[in-house]
């Protein structure tokens, strides 16, 4: 259901996106899923790009994958580990990229890591808020705070993207809905700031083939998480949802080149939806909006194809 552009639109525009090539793209959660092919897309336009990731193994993985597309552009590519809910952790990741890429611009800052967990808001403890608010959140805060002053003082070309989700515009459902309206709520805050001198935009995704799902692989001691167990008992561990997300959800090459696109033509919130359910991303704003509006009460239309992949009284054969 597109809309024609505003003028706002254009003006959160680079509409020739060559502004940006051979600056720097710092993408977190980048060692895979939609990170990965941000990281892939960010080389492809000629942008020396880092990868930031928890899995430091995956890290070095996805830089070797990666090396001959970055040689072949004449750009680099890098890795750090970085615990996004630290904030330490990205300022160490802010001296790395200053060292490596001194005399470079950050052209794009994607704040991408974000975890699928949480639970109910009732029956969420308070380590499980701050697992997820940590990363989907504060995640994004902190490497707002740490690397946006700086590209507005380097006065080149920029964009600020966040990654959030569809949740973060229907109503919402347990901790993660939470997080995920809070993170569309701080881009549309920074929007306001940054007054067009850098292009922001927040990524509001369907079912994407991500390891989402399993998300607790990655969660610190600190608040409750066991990594090497859940590595240890990994391949003995079924997870039915996770298993279709993978084989059901949309490639995340397909946000990677939405993100790009609207970059380039300074659409805000990018409705990634999925093809085989086409609309139904722009129908749960548009509910909650009207919701809003009437004063009726919070609803989330069905879908027959996310109840198929979360197997919630679905139909769908």
């Amino acid at each position: 259901m597109a809309k024609p552009l505003s003028n706002f639109a254009t003006e959160n525009a680079h509409a020739d996106l060559s502004v940006l090539e051979g600056g720097v793209a710092i993408i977190t959660g980048s060692a895979s899923g939609i990170g990965y092919s941000l990281a892939e897309e960010s080389i492809k336009h000629g942008l020396n790009t880092v990868i930031a990731d928890i899995e430091a193994s995956a890290i070095d993985v996805a830089v070797a994958k990666l090396a001959h597309l970055a040689e072949s552009n004449s750009v680099e590519v890098i890795g750090h580990r970085t615990d996004v809910s630290l904030e330490e952790d990205v300022q160490k990741l802010r001296d790395v990229v200053a060292t490596h890429f001194a005399d470079k611009p950050i052209s794009l800052l994607a704040c991408n890591a974000g975890v699928g967990a949480g639970g109910g808001v009732l029956t969420a403890r308070e380590i499980d808020w701050n697992f997820v608010m940590g990363v989907n959140l504060f995640g994004v805060v902190h490497c707002l705070r740490t690397f946006v002053p700086s590209m507005l003082e380097q006065e080149a070309p920029g964009a600020v993207m966040a990654t959030s989700s569809q949740d973060g515009l229907c109503a919402a459902q347990g901790v993660y809905g939470v997080s995920k309206h809070a993170c569309v709520a701080l881009m549309e805050a920074l929007h306001g700031e940054v007054a067009n001198r850098l292009s922001v935009h927040v990524l509001c995704p369907n079912v994407v083939a991500t390891n989402i799902i399993t998300s607790e692989r990655n969660r610190p001691e600190r608040l409750g998480g066991n990594p090497t167990a859940y590595q240890q008992n990994k391949d003995k561990i079924k997870n039915p949802v996770a298993e279709r997300f993978l084989s059901m959800g949309m490639p995340p090459s397909r946000c990677a080149t939405m993100s790009f696109d609207a970059i380039q033509s300074g659409v805000f919130y990018i409705l990634a939806e999925a093809e085989e359910d086409p609309g139904y991303i722009y129908l749960e704003a548009e509910t909650r909006m009207n919701a809003i509006l009437n004063g009726t009460r919070p609803y989330r239309p069905r879908s027959e194809f996310i109840s198929s992949v979360f197997n919630v009284g679905s139909r769908r054969k």
